[in-house]
């Protein structure tokens, strides 16, 4: 019995190790399957020219490419108006995604669900669908050509936000809202005193998910706003003003410098993005 026992734990453990094996090795290979075009572009970044790009990785260490970038498209223009349009959208768009969240998860009211479902049935519709009634809209209201485009409609929130802020909100105890109602407090109160402290992992992991839709998004700057270009609308300009020959090493070192704003938001809240994929899991 006690040799059965042992080879069935021997078994265990040989199954257990080459499971673990399997895994890491899937992982490893995922990993270099994701970073390869990033290393890709950053090789490519600093060739000499677009005609060296096919040579051998990293043979190549041209950083005056950055400094050319600077020089051949208004870069400082596109990260500014980029700014201008992230930042007030952030902050106040993630404020109104949380509260409207809140209403849709702890406030009893008529229609509640028909809204709300309302509100998800609008994710359903393609944005090229829509920009050309929204080109008319803020064409009436003088808005082509600036940012505002680009940034009142997103003060009013986040539809997927406001989804996935519902879902987290779910899990939390009614009981925290209905004591603090005992207790006096309005909902504004709750929300900004109990629930905002709750939200944080949840509020950082869908703020920086937006943040680099808001980033990198293209065909609306370009649609509505191509006098006040954004970085990426920059970045394509690489494109139009070189058509016979596209100077590919130099639209790499674009890339890499619009990567690192990116970067350095998703490290400032890898913590909390973190945390709130462990929470999500948990039950009320």
């Amino acid at each position: 019995m006690k040799k059965s026992s042992i080879k069935a734990n021997r078994s265990i453990k040989r199954a257990k190790l080459f499971s673990d094996i399997s895994t890491y090795v899937i992982l490893i290979l995922g990993s270099v399957l994701m970073l390869a075009p990033l290393i890709w572009m950053l090789s490519a970044s600093l060739k000499v020219n677009q005609f060296s790009l096919y040579g051998p990785l990293f043979h190549e260490w041209k950083f005056s490419n950055y400094v050319e970038v600077f020089k051949t498209i208004p870069v400082w223009t596109g990260l500014l108006n980029s700014i201008l349009v992230a930042v007030p959208s952030i902050v106040i768009g993630t404020f109104v995604s949380g509260l409207a969240a809140y209403a849709f998860a702890k406030i009893k009211f008529k229609f509640r669900n028909i809204i709300f479902i309302l509100m998800l049935a609008v994710m359903m519709i393609p944005f090229p669908v829509i920009m050309i009634p929204q080109y008319y809209i803020f064409s009436d209201l003088d808005w082509i050509g600036t940012l505002l485009p680009l940034i009142i409609p997103k003060l009013f929130g986040n539809i997927m936000m406001i989804f996935f802020l519902r879902q987290f909100l779910t899990h939390i105890p009614d009981a925290l809202v209905e004591s603090a109602k005992i207790d006096g407090a309005n909902h504004f109160q709750i929300f900004w005193i109990i629930i905002l402290p709750l939200l944080k992992p949840a509020l950082a992991a869908q703020t920086v998910l937006w943040f680099i839709g808001i980033w990198n998004d293209y065909l609306a700057p370009n649609f509505f706003s191509a006098a006040s270009p954004t970085l990426p609308v920059v970045i394509g300009g690489l494109v139009s003003d070189f058509p016979i020959q596209e100077p590919v090493h130099l639209n790499m070192a674009a890339s890499i410098i619009s990567m690192i704003p990116v970067l350095a938001v998703f490290a400032i809240f890898q913590k909390q993005i973190i945390n709130s994929f462990v929470l999500s899991g948990m039950k009320e």
